[in-house]
């Protein structure tokens, strides 16, 4: 079972729609969401809402499990949020991998979905670490970096992870100067991309090998990508 403190139950709240019930959407609506976040969540059952979460990430996960490399020693995650994905794919390689986790420190005063040049943020870095501690990583696994700081990374790079962020939310160009340091040809990407916004063709551009191994179409239409080959021109 996940554990989750009250801080990171907020704040999951509000990076993960799909974990509210249709009545919890509706008093988000009608109470506004300084209330719902700060007063009303404490009403929601902690154990069910661990509960969800466990099955969304674990759900999450089962959509590109069979593509992720045997062997993975460095991951990188772009838009990480809590990190709880991590949980369970540390668990997949056996505690054995370390994780370079990005993501702005700040919460946003306002709710913003959809695809935008500057993305709104509702993460705490602080929480994610320790969420990740709390549940099975070790601290030395753990390398925690602020992209609104200037971010390096010395390690060969075996498995760049971005879900519903790069590419989804915010251009994936924002990241390819980036990814050019720390990446390989064996690097594996896998990422999602705003339909509406990004063409398989885009894509393309910046990486050789593309294949679609996910589709989702909820608010936003959603193609899940399984990368290699990164163009260094």
């Amino acid at each position: 079972m996940i554990h989750l403190n009250k801080i990171s139950r907020k704040l999951l709240l509000l990076q993960r729609n799909e974990l509210l019930s249709n009545r919890q959407k509706y008093l988000r609506k009608k109470f506004g969401r300084y209330i719902f976040t700060n007063f009303l969540i404490h009403y929601f059952q902690k154990k069910n809402l661990e509960n969800l979460t466990e099955k969304l990430f674990k759900n999450e996960l089962n959509t590109f499990e069979k593509y992720l490399p045997v062997n993975v020693e460095n991951i990188v995650d772009i838009g990480c949020g809590l990190g709880i994905l991590h949980i369970y794919i540390n668990q997949k390689y056996q505690n054995q991998p370390n994780f370079y986790l990005l993501d702005k420190n700040t919460v946003d005063t306002k709710i913003k979905y959809g695809f935008s040049e500057n993305y709104e943020s509702y993460n705490d870095l602080n929480q994610t670490k320790n969420i990740l501690i709390n549940n099975g990583l070790l601290n030395e696994q753990i390398f925690i970096k602020n992209v609104d700081e200037k971010i390096s990374i010395d390690k060969k790079i075996n498995l760049v992870i971005s879900l519903k962020s790069m590419g989804y939310h915010y251009p994936i160009e924002n990241y390819i100067e980036l990814l050019r340091t720390f990446c390989v040809d064996e690097t594996v990407f896998i990422f999602d991309v705003f339909g509406a916004k990004y063409s398989i063709e885009k894509v393309k551009e910046n990486f050789k090998e593309v294949n679609i191994i996910y589709e989702e179409s909820t608010a936003h239409t959603l193609k899940r990508l399984y990368c290699k080959g990164l163009n260094f021109f």
